[in-house]
């Protein structure tokens, strides 16, 4: 089936979540709110943020401001390191769902693993379940999970997470991570798959961009896509938006094995709280 901007993949739980969605790291004060409002009026339905970005009090201004229903957006919100815990992940997440002007989210992820107490993030994990069962969040998944932290996790979990939301691009196809994750039916959903845009005059990319009348960012998008990725490009430039959103067309085999094979892999993004194995 040929995607659109409308095409949703079904998770674990039988939740529908699309293929694009709007991030909004760094995005601030009334930007975030107008880039909101713009995105969810010109075909976009899942907006992904997280309580360490300090805007979800705009993201709810912006998803009112749209004049769309609330349950035809797609909410993705993060519990941070600092909010870990049983109780302590729920009362912030209370005010997360007070922030963004809402009664539940589609998608509540822990942001990142707390590498040096994951009982923590066990607890938090526990918390969240309760949460989803309340039915505060339709969705819980993770952020920035390697495959023995998602295993760990496993040996305690009641419910496995629908999403991880991760780094990937094709400057970082983190290809046993896909697997692991498809063999676990947990979706791979991509933060900065533009790779900041470093990198979008690699001779190889403006060649098939040229060939397929796209952008480089265009066909970076298309190639997370086609592997069934879960898109989540941030801007906060309309035209820009716009554009992250013509991605749904096919790569013919030829290009998407030149793409998988671009390198040398770089990671962009980098925390304190990042597992040591990265």
């Amino acid at each position: 089936m040929e995607k659109t901007i409308q095409t949703t993949t079904e998770l674990n739980n039988g939740v529908e979540i699309p293929y694009l969605g709007l991030g909004t790291w760094q995005a601030r004060g009334s930007t975030c709110k107008e880039v909101v409002a713009f995105a969810l009026t010109h075909g976009y339905s899942m907006i992904d943020t997280a309580q360490a970005y300090g805007n979800e009090s705009r993201i709810g201004q912006g998803w009112k401001a749209s004049g769309r229903k609330r349950e035809d957006i797609f909410l993705t919100t993060k519990i941070r390191n600092s909010n870990q815990g049983y109780q302590s992940s729920q009362r912030s997440f209370q005010q997360s769902l007070e922030n963004l002007q809402t009664d539940y989210v589609d998608l509540l992820l822990i942001h990142w693993p707390d590498i040096g107490d994951f009982d923590r993030t066990i607890e938090t994990w526990q918390a969240m379940i309760e949460m989803q069962n309340e039915g505060l969040c339709r969705s819980i998944g993770l952020s920035n999970f390697t495959i023995p932290l998602i295993e760990r996790l496993l040996e305690y979990a009641q419910v496995v997470p629908v999403v991880n939301q991760v780094e990937f691009h094709t400057f970082l196809y983190q290809k046993e991570l896909l697997e692991f994750c498809r063999e676990k039916d947990v979706q791979i959903e991509a933060y900065s798959p533009i790779a900041r845009a470093r990198y979008l005059e690699n001779d190889t990319l403006q060649k098939i961009a040229k060939k397929y009348d796209k952008t480089a960012a265009q066909i970076m998008l298309a190639w997370c896509v086609n592997h069934n990725i879960v898109v989540i490009p941030k801007s906060v430039h309309e035209g820009r938006i716009q554009e992250n959103a013509n991605i749904f067309f096919d790569l013919d085999d030829e290009d998407m094995r030149a793409l998988d094979q671009l390198g040398p892999q770089r990671r962009l993004v980098t925390s304190l709280d990042q597992p040591p194995s990265w």
